[in-house]
């Protein structure tokens, strides 16, 4: 392996981990470079001293196949080189990043005498840094900074704070010429600065001593004159000094109104008719320009901009990427390191100088070159040799390095942006002696990173989920009843926010503990939860239908309900919406009220809850049946219940008594129904037709609500699609006939 970029967010950010699958692995780098390694590999537990090869500049040395060669190019950091590649098959050049810096701050030039012999030898490929082949022209030296640096830092009154990248330790030394001049004080703000020059230091490059800078925290402790800080931030990196002391988050920054800050960056960019001049490594711009108007607000004075001459950029301009092409010449040109747009520009160039075979190419495709049988022997051009499927690989943490799927980041980044709701039950299933038919349940919602409406949507979140659970099979395992409050609850919020949160469902049997919360509900006067929409109750009732059997239940084989083949039974758990006519026949469709923010919880209140069930007495009575005259004209069910019950329960079995509909009261439901249907298709507010019928039932002497007869009206669609079917269903149902009057067979049926 070889290491000749210093920056860390490229090859020392990672060369943590990529020796680490081979101890064995040897690392070629300069001097400087191999300082920044030790420390990182120090810091990891993976240092082996024997593994470290430093190398020299015009000194060959082997490794692999390759004699390699490193040749001398300017840059914004010290020992940065270029590396030869020769093997029996062609010679290949690699420039790394480079400039041609006439005059550098360290003495030590652009190789060009190097370039023009490899060029009398033969370049079979060369790859060359694209970054700057936009801009025209040619860089300015590293020293023009210096001295516009002086010129600002001796016209300042007050504190001068001063960014660049920490690996530019040329412009360190610029910086404590500056400051020596003007007779301030040196303060280093930022971690890695200070890495940069012990590792400078250490290696004989530093131009300032790191044990004269003036520590953080006795900045206070100095007159703002007597100050020039130096910091990182200029690509406004989320926890660089410079980006935290424009929010204010900074312990040892606090930037005032007086502060005069020295920037130096470049990019160029179109704000209406304006343009406006700063160095902005590509896809650092939006968060520049938002660190800069904070620093702006606070009031600080930003000296910025080309004309400042307080930047040069450490890849070189169209010029100088002509020229050295012009000078290498070679039979093969692959741009490297750049924007796709810079790489094919880059290419263009090269095409322009002579160059008959070059190309572009992406992450992973592989391409090889003719070798060169004798001086005179042409290429034939590039040869594709396939591509490999690479992956990104993530370092998380200490420990945690994989692929994307392996740490999960696309389900975390879906949580954050959708946001995550955990769901806790305590089920409770029905006690066939109490007469009871549905699941009950102890539910706890948990959300992180949801909107919730101010609590709106969290209620209904909490009535949603305890109507999902009463419409499982109460004998389903505790799975199906987790899968399908999930789907509830997910296709609610989709429904209401537009969001797609990851929700993670637990069930878990505790009859004592939900008895227990219902009781403590009841007697505190909090109840408000319902079990059980009249829309579901097709649902609870199930198991009555199409009882589930034991072996289904031991081998985890859950029943389930289709959510999608009924849609009509999830659709009233989530808000109301216009739905249009999909044909001329009848159809029956959701509420569409949604324009009133207080009807979208209609479908959630209008259930009856469990907590009914318990008696003010102390004792249990069963929970109402919504229609107990469906099946059988009569009312003998309700006399065989009130049979052999405590006289405490005997007032609580007349009520439900009360409430059961009789028979008189649905052939007028049915009738007024049919009468309305016409209006039932076009008018938006259904629930006010309900209403209208509610109150003619009233003039006759039968006192129902408006969700009461919505409800039997489902139930009565329900028996009609089941009773078509089967002739002696439909002798035996009293009301197939007033039902069959109205609907006819090719109707669509849906519960509203």
């Amino acid at each position: 392996m070889n290491v000749d970029l210093t920056f860390p967010w490229r090859c020392i950010g990672a060369i943590q981990v990529i020796p680490a699958l081979d101890s064995h692995t040897p690392i070629y780098a300069s001097s400087f470079t191999m300082e920044l390694i030790r420390k990182r590999l120090k810091e990891n537990g993976i240092f082996v001293p024997s593994r470290l090869k430093v190398f020299k500049t015009r000194r060959r040395f082997m490794a692999g196949p390759f004699e390699i060669e490193p040749i001398r190019v300017t840059h914004s950091i010290p020992d940065c080189c270029g590396l030869v590649l020769r093997c029996a098959d062609g010679t290949i050049l690699h420039t790394g990043d480079w400039k041609i810096d006439e005059s550098p701050l360290d003495g030590k030039v652009f190789d060009r005498e190097a370039l023009e012999q490899l060029s009398k030898e033969g370049v079979t490929l060369m790859m060359s840094d694209s970054t700057n082949v936009l801009s025209p022209g040619r860089t300015t030296s590293e020293s023009v900074v210096r001295d516009a640096l002086l010129k600002h830092i001796s016209a300042a009154k007050g504190r001068v704070i001063t960014t660049q990248f920490a690996s530019n330790i040329h412009r360190l030394g610029s910086v404590k010429s500056a400051a020596d001049l003007t007779g301030r004080k040196l303060v280093f703000v930022g971690m890695s600065l200070r890495t940069y020059l012990d590792a400078a230091w250490k290696d004989g490059k530093a131009p300032i001593d790191p044990s004269t800078l003036v520590k953080v925290e006795d900045i206070d402790s100095f007159a703002p004159k007597d100050l020039l800080i130096v910091t990182t931030g200029s690509q406004a990196e989320p926890r660089a000094a410079l980006n935290l002391a424009s929010y204010g988050g900074s312990h040892s920054l606090k930037l005032t109104k007086e502060d005069i800050i020295l920037y130096s960056a470049k990019i160029l960019r179109l704000f209406g008719w304006l343009y406006y001049y700063l160095q902005v490594i590509p896809g650092n711009e939006s968060r520049v320009m938002k660190m800069l108007n904070r620093i702006s607000e606070i009031g600080s004075t930003i000296v910025m901009g080309r004309n400042e001459g307080l930047h040069t950029s450490g890849h070189g301009y169209r010029g100088e990427l002509e020229e050295v092409l012009k000078i290498v010449k070679p039979q093969h040109f692959l741009p490297i390191h750049g924007e796709l747009l810079f790489l094919k520009e880059h290419e263009l160039l090269g095409r322009s100088t002579g160059i008959r075979h070059s190309t572009v190419i992406k992450n992973g495709e592989m391409l090889g070159v003719s070798h060169l049988r004798n001086r005179r022997v042409l290429s034939n051009g590039f040869i594709s040799l396939g591509k490999e499927n690479l992956q990104l690989m993530y370092s998380d943490g200490d420990k945690a390095f994989g692929t994307s799927t392996e740490l999960c980041i696309d389900e975390r980044l879906r949580i954050a942006t959708d946001g995550v709701i955990v769901v806790s039950m305590e089920v409770l299933r029905p006690q066939e002696s109490l007469n009871e038919y549905s699941l009950k349940g102890k539910i706890r919602l948990t959300t992180r990173c949801l909107w919730l409406d101010k609590g709106k949507l969290l209620d209904a979140m909490y009535k949603a989920a305890h109507a999902a659970l009463s419409s499982c099979p109460v004998r389903c395992p505790l799975a199906h009843m987790e899968k399908t409050v999930s789907e509830v609850l997910r296709k609610m919020v989709r429904k209401y926010s537009g969001k797609r949160p990851e929700v993670i469902a637990i069930a878990v049997e505790n009859p004592a503990g939900v008895i227990s919360d219902e009781l403590n509900a009841r007697l505190s006067g909090n109840s408000h939860v319902g079990f059980g929409l009249p829309t579901l109750r097709k649902v609870v009732d199930a198991p009555k239908r199409s009882p589930f059997n034991n072996s289904q239940a031991e081998g985890g084989n859950a029943q389930h309900l289709n959510f999608e083949a009924n849609r009509s039974e999830v659709e009233d758990l989530l808000p109301e919406e216009n739905t249009t006519i999909s044909s001329s026949n009848f159809i029956e469709r959701l509420p569409s009220d949604s324009e009133n923010s207080d009807d979208f919880w209609k479908p959630f209140t209008t259930s009856s809850s469990p907590i009914d069930n318990l008696v003010k007495d102390g004792g249990l009575v069963p929970q109402e049946e919504q229609i107990l005259g469906l099946e059988k004209g009569d009312s003998q069910g309700s006399e065989d219940e009130s049979l052999e019950k405590p006289s405490s329960q005997r007032k609580s079995s007349k009520t439900l008594k009360r409430n059961k509909w009789k028979p008189e009261e649905v052939k007028k439901l049915i009738k007024m129904r049919g009468e309305l249907r016409s209006r039932f298709q076009v008018v938006k507010g259904r629930m006010a037709l309900w209403k209208e019928i509610s109150t003619h039932l009233m003039n006759e002497g039968f006192n129902r609500t408006p969700g009461q007869c919505k409800s039997l009206w489902a139930s009565l669609l329900q028996k009609y699609e089941e009773s078509k079917s089967e002739k002696k269903s439909q002798k035996s149902w009293p009301f197939f006939e007033d039902m069959n009057k109205i609907l006819s067979d090719s109707e669509l049926m849906t519960t509203e």
